[in-house]
């Protein structure tokens, strides 16, 4: 894929979010398929990339930090956890994810969230 060379950094922007809006753009490529190519394209630059878009587990977290991303947006995830219970049901959704995410990294060979790389994803 042909992505130009940092646009939002010649602006001055410090970051980015990579979304698809909820699959609202049914023919967007998802954030996750296009990650790669804008980390590779923003590698030279001071720009932070958070990915939104059906985040909704430590291993979709995992992911997004292993394709590139600085950070993952769990907003709509959590909605339906505040709806239900409030501030502990999202403080509770967090903390699930948070552990997973722990887990998924013992598996993989990851002590810090810095360090995931995409050493431990297939692709084909």
């Amino acid at each position: 894929m042909n992505i130009k060379k940092g646009k939002c950094a010649e602006i001055g922007a410090k970051g980015i979010i990579v979304s698809h809006h909820h699959g609202r753009l049914p023919y967007a490529v998802p954030p996750m398929m296009i990650l790669p190519d804008i980390k590779e394209a923003l590698k030279d630059k001071d720009m932070t990339i958070i990915v939104d878009c059906g985040i909704a587990s430590g291993a979709d977290v995992y992911k997004t930090l292993a394709l590139g991303a600085d950070a993952a947006a769990v907003g709509r995830s959590m909605m339906p956890s505040l709806e239900k219970d409030g501030a502990p049901g999202v403080s509770n959704f967090l903390t699930e994810i948070g552990n997973e995410l722990r887990y998924i990294m013992s598996n993989t060979g990851f002590a810090k969230v810095s360090d995931i790389d995409d050493s431990a994803l297939y692709e084909y």
